[in-house]
């Protein structure tokens, strides 16, 4: 199978991973943890690490390690709706 090397079709993939982490209630509250505690990737490493070895899966290693598409991705659907719980990291 060939790896993804469009920067579009990367980012839906990172996309999808993301929107994937906050359908589990487990990892929701994981999230919620590490955002209260200001601590939120010691809280996720395992799901992260596991989000990165699904991406190197799918998308060109070049591309993963020129840009951060992934990580745009956590922050525009995870992180941007969880404005609502209480952090001093706000």
């Amino acid at each position: 199978m060939s790896k993804i090397t469009d920067p579009k079709k990367a980012a839906q993939r990172a996309r999808v991973i993301a929107s994937d982490l906050t359908i589990y209630p487990d990892i929701q509250k994981r999230i919620e943890a590490g955002i209260k505690n200001d601590n939120l990737f010691d809280e996720i490493d395992g799901i992260w690490r596991e989000a990165l070895t699904h991406m190197r899966q799918y998308v060109d290693e070049d591309m993963l390690e020129n840009t951060n598409i992934l990580e745009k991705a956590f922050i525009d659907i995870v992180f941007a709706n969880c404005g609502h719980i209480e952090s001093s990291i706000w």
